[in-house]
């Protein structure tokens, strides 16, 4: 085995007795908790930062950061060499596409009297998230943004990184996958480099701000009331207390019914306990509930059932169903729309998932179905939410409960969309395009802003823009 220089000052380093104290405290002040079980990757790190000042010994390169804090120039330094940069412009493509089919439309429809946007890319790296973000506005949303004020803010604790993403310059690596129509609309070449048009750099901004110790919200930075937050694969170097505070703050810093973007790793139970989840093809966005007082007290028995939230489309089979319940024989005209909500306000995207989710409770829940459906079995919102609570619970028979629904009130266009994803779920993709192709029927003629029975407050043209989602690459 051959044993280089470098390498043996990475092992001096990892075995120096003053190697666990530097790395606690630099995982203290960043939150990468990632180096916590790579001692060898971090020893690494620190390698390339010595000799530091004429300082080369551990002992004395802690105590020269201890004495600069995280703000000082090395400290700078240190956390450049251990932020990881690797991003590029419109990286995961389905959550662009569900932003811009469904979360976009609806902040613009919810924010028509105050006529300004806010989005911030939280970790934005070298930039690409951020001005990925002015690109798609500007080539799908201009028209309806005219005369708006709109803000991109992106941060970083990467100062390098931040320096990058200013000049807005970046190799071929960066922008990987973009067609030559994108790379000629939306960036100049100079040299070896792609530059982002001045057009396209309007919104954006950015500055240094740490998830980790900054205050969440912090007005005096602009950090607060975000419409769209994209927090992408940040929280995957986090340990899980620091995880659990930043997606509280994260909470606080959107408007009533903004949207939060996360990695596809990072979804828990913590994302669904705070936010409504909204399932599309290849994405989940998570939409933050209109703050509203606690509901009165009811008696269990007599409560009826909070919706569950609509899986996500990597969820679980359900258990084996139940025997199925006969279907009512008789009809009854469809219930009247819910009122539209009033203007500027934010109702959630797809009814919510209950405060507490043990199991006690929402084995409590399933049973204020039942006891809703035993009161009236020719109600067919009562069947659509048991099969909502049933596909989530993964128990019973919620295809089966979806079709009584439709059977009650065949206009039931939420009833239709859960069965096709319950359908979809299963693997039986035939029904299933069947009952979204039903739900886009179904919506036809109908006005953009009026709210979709048992939806919460979702409008009909946001249902649209997810229905479109399913239904892309279909004629007509």
């Amino acid at each position: 085995m051959i044993v280089t220089a470098a390498s043996a000052a990475i092992e001096a380093i990892r075995r120096d007795p003053h190697f666990p104290r530097l790395k606690a405290m630099v995982i203290d002040a960043t939150g990468l908790a990632y180096y916590a079980d790579k001692d060898a990757a971090f020893a690494e790190r620190i390698n390339r930062r010595l000799p530091f000042g004429g300082i080369a010994t551990l002992s004395g390169y802690l105590a020269a950061l201890e004495a600069e804090g995280p703000n000082g120039a090395e400290y700078q330094g240190l956390i450049n060499e251990l932020a990881v940069g690797e991003t590029f412009f419109f990286r995961y493509i389905e959550q662009f596409d569900a932003l811009r089919a469904v979360a976009i439309p609806e902040c613009i429809r919810r924010n028509q009297t105050s006529r300004l946007l806010r989005i911030w890319s939280a970790g934005c790296s070298i930039g690409p998230e951020a001005y990925t973000m002015e690109i798609l506005l500007k080539q799908h949303f201009a028209d309806q943004l005219e005369g708006w004020q709109v803000h991109i803010v992106g941060t970083d604790i990467n100062g390098a990184f931040l320096e990058q993403a200013r000049r807005g310059a970046y190799g071929d690596w960066a922008v990987r996958g973009l067609s030559p129509d994108t790379l000629e609309a939306c960036f100049d070449r100079q040299d070896r480099l792609w530059s982002v048009k001045p057009k396209y750099r309007q919104w954006t901004s950015f500055m240094p701000f740490n998830l980790v110790d900054g205050a969440i919200p912090s007005y005096p930075h602009g950090i607060g009331h975000f419409d769209i937050v994209l927090c992408r694969n940040v929280m995957i170097y986090f340990d899980e207390a620091t995880r659990h505070r930043l997606l509280g703050n994260l909470h606080r810093a959107l408007a009533d019914g903004g949207w939060l973007v996360v990695g596809h790793a990072e979804a828990g139970p913590q994302l669904n306990e705070l936010f409504i989840p909204v399932s599309v093809p290849g994405a989940t966005l998570y939409r933050k509930q209109v703050d509203r007082p606690p509901p009165p007290y009811v008696p269990p028995s007599a409560a009826p059932p909070a919706a569950l939230s609509t899986l996500p489309p990597a969820a679980a089979s359900p258990a084996p169903p139940a025997k199925p319940r006969r279907a009512p024989a008789a009809r009854r005209a469809p219930p009247a729309p819910a009122p539209a909500p009033a203007p500027g306000a934010a109702p959630p995207a797809v009814p919510g998932p209950p405060d507490a989710a043990d199991a006690n409770e929402r084995s409590t829940v399933l049973e204020g179905c039942i006891a809703r459906i035993e009161a009236n079995r020719l109600d067919p919102g009562a069947h659509y939410q048991l099969g909502l609570v049933e596909e989530e619970l993964g128990v019973g028979d919620p295809v089966a409960a979806f079709k009584r629904a439709l059977y009650l009130d065949p206009r039931f266009v939420l009833a239709d969309y859960h069965l096709a994803l319950a359908y979809w779920r299963r693997g039986r993709l035939v029904p299933a395009q069947r009952h979204f192709r039903n739900a886009r029927e179904a919506l036809e003629n109908r006005p953009d802003d009026e709210a979709v029975t048992e939806g919460g407050g979702l409008t009909v043209q946001e249902l649209r823009g997810m229905l479109a989602l399913w239904l892309s690459g279909e004629e007509g």
